[in-house]
């Protein structure tokens, strides 16, 4: 027999569809996000000139042949600027993904299975006690970095926040009617846990994942500023840290670490106001 589901849940949907097209934080947000995501396309198939490549004077400053101007060895700094939107966006997402994966389940787990409930938190509340930057720095002393293992490591550190949330979600549905008639209904419980329970958060689901890939970038930003990042990966972190080795601003060469620099903080923001805006038009639902 399949569950009753509580009429709030309906809506999602619909709801959804309404924050996009009536929110103006919504469509701000997701505006800055494609703008992003055509962008990583894009490089795909095509840049200016190849990002490695030197193919002007040094420290050019912007200009309609080069938009951004060119670094300390001549390299197009727009070039480099569309290749790094890849791998910024890629590792932030995925690191998103693992995040929500990690504490979707362990949040349902623990306020699903009582038993559980008590040693799954404990051992979130020691992960939200741990310094993530200091340790992703030791751990990438011993661990040769990549975007892979980056975004393993910050998924560890980031699924404890999630969780807590989530199961304070699932603990207040295990007393509505939907659950009582699934359990008397013999519905499997990892069917309810994964199933119902994920259904009736997914809101709360969405708006965290969103949190989750602005602070994975940022994340991934801090620790490709201080080098410890993957040294052929031009993602914008990386860009901003080898301005600041070469003295870019002491150069005059302003625009070098500028652009990459704004377009993380413009990527984060735009992400954050999707995520307020959703949080908002699902908290009546």
């Amino acid at each position: 027999m399949m569950t009753i589901e509580p009429k709030r849940s309906r809506g999602f949907t619909a709801i959804l569809l309404r924050a996009i097209a009536k929110r103006m934080d919504v469509k701000v947000g997701i505006g800055i996000l494609l703008f992003f995501v055509v962008l990583a396309l894009v490089s795909l198939v095509y840049t200016p000139y190849p990002p490695l490549s030197s193919v002007g004077p040094p420290f050019s400053s912007p200009s309609a042949r080069y938009l951004f101007g060119t670094n300390n060895i001549g390299q197009d700094v727009f070039s480099q600027w569309m290749y790094g939107t890849r791998s910024t966006l890629l590792v932030g997402f995925f690191a998103a993904l693992l995040t929500a994966v990690m504490g979707v389940y362990f949040g349902i787990v623990a306020g699903y299975i009582g038993r559980l409930d008590e040693p799954l938190m404990r051992v979130a509340d020691v992960t939200l006690t741990i310094p993530a930057l200091p340790l992703l720095i030791v751990v990438s002393a011993f661990i040769s970095p990549s975007d892979l293992v980056e975004a393993i490591l910050i998924a560890i550190l980031s699924w404890a926040g999630m969780s807590r949330v989530l199961r304070s979600s699932v603990l207040s549905l295990k007393s509505t009617q939907f659950v009582e008639v699934a359990i008397l209904s013999n519905v499997p419980s990892y069917k309810i846990m994964f199933v119902d329970m994920i259904r009736h958060t997914l809101a709360l689901i969405l708006a965290y994942s969103l949190f989750a890939v602005g602070g994975a970038i940022l994340t991934i930003a801090s620790l490709d500023f201080i080098g410890i990042g993957p040294v052929t990966d031009y993602s914008w972190g990386s860009m901003i840290s080898l301005a600041n080795d070469n003295s870019a601003l002491l150069a005059g060469a302003w625009w070098w670490p500028l652009f990459p620099g704004l377009s993380i903080a413009i990527l984060v923001s735009g992400l954050a106001l999707i995520a307020y805006g959703l949080e908002a038009a699902f908290k009546n639902m």
